[in-house]
């Protein structure tokens, strides 16, 4: 049978009315999904806070360690005069000796130069004992303000750490040296890894030194100027490490430090929830990266109340335009 003119209207009304669903519903889920991620992203942030407060209780714990062996009377003894087999395996002891009680990673004790004369790991093959440090940025943060801290790979034992540094003066407060502890991190990503969260520490020029994930590590978050480059090979910051970039692109900000980011990581392309917390006392930035998760019945409950509305809305239309053609 040949459609009518009638016909033909109610399919194009069935039509429409199908279309609006379908809009509808999908305005909807979309609207659910972007809802989900802001309040996943306002969760992450809180959580980050509490990342946050696990790395700066841990440095803290060791940050007036330095300062404190610095007044030791057998330090400083041991860099006012020459020092002989004996004296410098005493020393080492010694230092072995603290290193343990207070389970720091290494103690170090470097002379006006730089030079390490003691450290706890003098028994090991990656000795610090012999070598000199005194390009290290640590070490002349202490000549020029008497404090220091740097984290770098070791040159000698070829292990990352934080290193952070006391001078110690003689009598009339003459640089004789410096204080050394070297904080290592593998404790705090081992805990790190066993939530789903990935996270990063970077440092000022955006380079990640701290991740809980494979391949993650030794990351370029942005450009590294020509400056900077020649600054890393100066210190050897990360000896022997190449660093590599990590392309990433923002699709959506909630504010400053908080992103919907897509990003090209060691395990293909996603997108992340990425929250960032400047950690000013170390010129650090944490970073927490969390994959968006939204519940597959939210979006199915929000696609069809969304539908249902519609539908409403038509019907409630078609109910008043039936009413208004019976009152003409």
């Amino acid at each position: 049978m040949p459609f009518t003119s009638r016909t033909l209207r109610i399919t194009l009304y069935a039509l429409l009315i199908l279309a609006g669903v379908v809009v509808s519903a999908g305005l909807a889920v979309r609207q659910a999904r972007l809802h989900a991620v802001e309040d996943d992203a306002a969760r992450a942030s809180a959580q980050l806070s509490l990342y946050a407060n696990t790395l700066h209780t841990l440095i803290e714990r060791y940050r007036a360690l330095p300062a404190v062996l610095a007044l030791d009377p057998e330090l400083r003894a041991a860099l006012n005069g020459p020092i002989n087999a004996q004296s410098q395996d005493a020393l080492n002891r010694k230092l072995e000796r603290i290193n343990g009680a207070a389970q720091s990673s290494t103690l170090e004790l470097l002379d006006r130069h730089g030079l390490a004369i003691g450290a706890s790991n003098w028994r090991l093959p990656s000795s610090y004992v012999g070598h000199n440090y005194g390009f290290r940025p640590y070490f002349l943060q202490t000549i020029a303000t008497g404090v220091g801290r740097f984290y770098a790979v070791g040159v000698t034992s070829g292990i990352p750490g934080y290193f952070l540094s006391n001078a110690v003066t003689g009598d009339h407060g003459e640089f004789l040296g410096a204080m050394v502890v070297k904080l290592e991190f593998p404790d705090l990503e081992h805990e790190w890894a066993q939530g789903d969260d990935l996270l990063l520490v970077s440092d000022a020029k955006g380079i990640v030194f701290i991740a809980n994930q494979q391949g993650w590590r030794y990351r370029e978050l942005r450009p590294i100027s020509t400056q900077d480059r020649a600054e890393l090979l100066a210190t050897r910051q990360y000896d022997k490490q190449p660093l590599s970039p990590l392309p990433r692109r923002e699709l959506r900000t909630f504010n400053e430090n908080s992103h919907l980011t897509r990003v090209d990581g060691p395990d293909g392309t996603a997108d992340y929830l990425w929250q960032s917390l400047p950690l000013p006392g170390e010129n650090w930035t944490l970073h927490l990266l969390r994959k968006p998760q939204v519940a597959s019945e939210d979006t199915r409950n929000a696609a069809l109340a969304a539908a249902g509305t519609w539908l409403t809305l038509v019907f409630l239309g078609l109910f008043l335009y039936q009413r208004w053609r019976l009152a003409r």
